[in-house]
């Protein structure tokens, strides 16, 4: 019998996910990141115990591994994914590939995963490597493992983020989640190994419930976030034609429904409730709040078949801005039930009073950057990135006063800025303001943007209803077939 050698890949892979790859392990940076980190690695592992004592060789070992691969898995291999979209979108090739019956969401996904492939690869590679450094002794191999999957895991959520954002036609948008990771890279370490390298990997065993309880939920949170940059990428680069936006508004708003229920459980922590609905609302309210306004009859018809409740649901659950910011506006009315509901038979501490006009800040910030958005784009493909530099100029005018007024001692001039609601955030942190009145003025101030961008979308929805006329008189007389 004659053997069969694998020649290419099979016919059942995608053949986006089948170019991305053979172009990904081709590329002279996965090739030099791959040979660099082996060379590295062995070099370090095999002098880990001339370099250190008998009793630290074990941990000393599993720190360098670690290292380099959090370095490559959580930096280098999402940078890889920063163009991922753009370059397609460049080169005018979208249009040809969609010719191939592609759809948008395999397009993203086969860019996505292929990034993911050459990550677990070199995954795969450090199994020799941790082999070796079981017999340095003091191994703890259920922690260990569980750290190097979540490493894994977040390296899969951050080139998700950098492949759902290539799609943006400003670089600066892009590079934001590599801030994130610059500024998490110098902090999470901290937080983590305060205890020491050993306590952090016996945390990882998922021993007791609370580390099973911190650890889903991170899996959880990363899981949410790539999904949704993934969908946004999935949105920007598909047709006019096809509804993303609907699916992800129900997912995101039926997860809303779920904190909010769990209000009513003793057991409960309002802190932890608040961040879990921060987790929630972000992703789908920037989404929802800066998606292309152009809509189109054949989306509108499935919502008209339903009648009634079909027409109700679309004033939320349509694509475009104008329908997210009421969706958003829904989504804000659920979270506000939940928190009434899990701290309403107490009065709030000073922790939760700071917690909750830091969050009315963010929010006003996001709302703020999106009023301005609307009324000041005219391309419908820079909606996204100029809400990003609205909300990044609502930043920095935050943070120039905050420290002019720090540096003159003149902090009660802050009040003046109110009208920008991140300058909240630092007057709850400083103890020259009642927090109390802080909440207040953020909180008038978030209901005026809100209601400012409520009208700004009333007046964007004449568009819809003509739309949504032609979608029915489709309906009502469909075209005759030819004999």
């Amino acid at each position: 019998m004659s053997l069969t050698h694998l020649t290419d890949f099979p016919d059942k892979l995608s053949p986006m996910l089948v170019k991305e790859l053979r172009q990904g392990m081709r590329a002279r940076s996965f090739t030099v990141l791959f040979l660099v980190f082996q060379g590295v690695l062995a070099f370090i592992i095999l002098t880990a115990s001339a370099v250190a004592s008998s009793d630290n060789a074990g941990s000393f070992a599993s720190e360098v591994i670690f290292s380099l691969f959090a370095g490559a898995a959580l930096f280098i291999q999402p940078m890889r994914g920063i163009s991922a979209l753009s370059s397609e979108i460049t080169g005018n090739t979208i249009e040809m590939m969609v010719l191939t019956r592609l759809s948008a969401w395999r397009i993203v996904f086969g860019k996505w995963i292929a990034i993911v492939s050459q990550t677990a690869l070199i995954l795969v590679t450090i199994i020799p490597y941790l082999i070796l450094r079981y017999f340095f002794g003091g191994m703890i191999l259920g922690g260990e493992l569980v750290f190097l999957a979540l490493i894994f895991l977040t390296s899969i959520s951050l080139t998700a983020v950098m492949v759902g954002l290539s799609g943006n036609s400003t670089k600066l948008v892009r590079l934001f989640p590599i801030m994130g990771v610059i500024f998490m890279a110098n902090v999470g370490p901290r937080y983590m190994f305060q205890g020491g390298f050993n306590n952090f990997m016996s945390f990882c065993t998922l021993s007791d419930g609370q580390s099973r309880l911190v650890i889903g939920s991170y899996v959880a949170f990363i899981v949410y976030i790539g999904w949704c940059a993934l969908s946004h990428g999935t949105s920007v680069i598909a047709p006019v034609a096809e509804n993303h936006s609907t699916l992800r508004r129900l997912i995101a708003l039926g997860l809303a429904w779920i904190a909010a229920v769990m209000g009513f459980h003793d057991g409960v922590n309002p802190n932890v409730l608040m961040l879990v609905f921060g987790i929630i609302l972000t992703p789908a309210v920037v989404t929802a709040l800066t998606e292309r306004s152009t809509l189109l009859p054949p989306i509108c018809k499935p919502f008209l078949k339903h009648g009634l409740p079909g027409r109700v649901a679309s004033i939320v659950l349509l694509p475009g801005w104008p329908a997210g910011v009421f969706y958003s506006a829904l989504l804000l009315a659920v979270s506000a039930a939940g928190m009434a509901i899990v701290g309403g038979s107490t009065s709030p501490t000073n922790l939760q009073l700071e917690m909750i006009t830091a969050s009315l800040g963010v929010l006003g910030g996001v709302l703020l950057a999106s009023l301005l958005a609307a009324n000041f784009t005219k391309q419908e493909d820079k909606r996204f990135t100029n809400f990003m530099v609205f909300l990044l100029f609502s930043i920095l005018l935050a943070v120039i006063p905050m420290i002019f007024a720090s540096i003159n001692n003149k902090e009660k001039l802050l009040w003046f800025f109110i009208w920008n609601p991140p300058v909240s955030v630092f007057m709850t942190a400083s103890r020259t303001f009642d927090k109390g009145e802080v909440l207040t003025a953020v909180a008038i101030v978030d209901t005026i943007i809100l209601v400012a961008l409520l009208v700004t979308a009333a007046f964007a929805s004449r568009d819809y209803r003509r739309i949504f006329d032609e979608a029915e008189a489709a309906l009502a007389n469909p075209a005759v077939p030819a004999p």
